[in-house]
């Protein structure tokens, strides 16, 4: 959950509180996986597919994001049709506490995921079965965790997330780079990122985005 805030806090999202609203239950870890999130900049034109690739997220104005990231395996069909709960960010009280917290403007629900099948005929499958539940986008934890290392700042101040402090200390003594990550993610080329206000300052980084090497002897 600390990391998919981190992610949009890195995109410059403001994450908006919502404990202050009547949502009518009594669900606590439910409103805990909750994310209401919102670019304080105007978004980029189009609009992305439904699952999200590295960048795409610039593209969205709002949303309300739940993270159902089970790491212990990859996310199939199967699991999806035999687990409603996967349906919930999408009921209509969630709908109902979005309208509220962003006061009737236009907004998209996106769902946090571990990462789908590697076949593709699988993996469009299982996207389209959470589109179908009226999901509009969805996020693979590899592609938050690539973003954040592309965004992450070997020269920024990160004092408030023991997280994205220790990926700035990696980063500068040359335990990454973003080599390898270029395989998988195409490369792009980082905004001069910042978290908002009172969340700390980061300063844009000079490293070099083309490599990711492991030091002889760190492993």
């Amino acid at each position: 959950m600390q990391l998919a805030r981190e992610f949009f806090e890195l995109n410059l999202f403001y994450v908006l509180p919502h404990w202050q609203f009547d949502t009518g239950q009594q669900d606590a870890e439910y409103l805990g996986s909750l994310l209401f999130v919102e670019q304080h900049r105007r978004s980029l034109p189009g609009e992305p597919e439904c699952l999200l690739r590295v960048g795409d997220i610039k593209s969205v104005q709002r949303a309300v994001v739940e993270v159902r990231a089970w790491h212990a395996d990859r996310l199939y069909p199967s699991v999806i049709e035999a687990n409603p709960i996967f349906a919930r960010v999408a009921s209509q009280t969630t709908r109902n506490l979005a309208e509220s917290i962003f006061e009737g403007e236009e907004y998209k629900i996106i769902l946090v995921v571990s990462e789908f099948s590697s076949a593709p005929a699988r993996r469009d499958q299982a996207v389209q079965a959470l589109h179908a539940l009226g999901i509009h986008h969805v996020l693979e934890f590899p592609t938050i965790l690539a973003e954040i290392l592309r965004l992450v700042s070997a020269q920024g101040s990160y004092a408030p997330s023991y997280t994205l402090q220790t990926i700035r200390l990696l980063k500068r003594y040359d335990f990454i780079r973003l080599q390898q990550l270029e395989l998988f993610f195409p490369a792009l080329r980082p905004d001069a990122p910042v978290l908002p206000p009172g969340e700390g300052t980061i300063t844009p980084d000079e490293y070099d985005i083309n490599e990711m090497i492991i030091p002889p002897g760190a492993e």
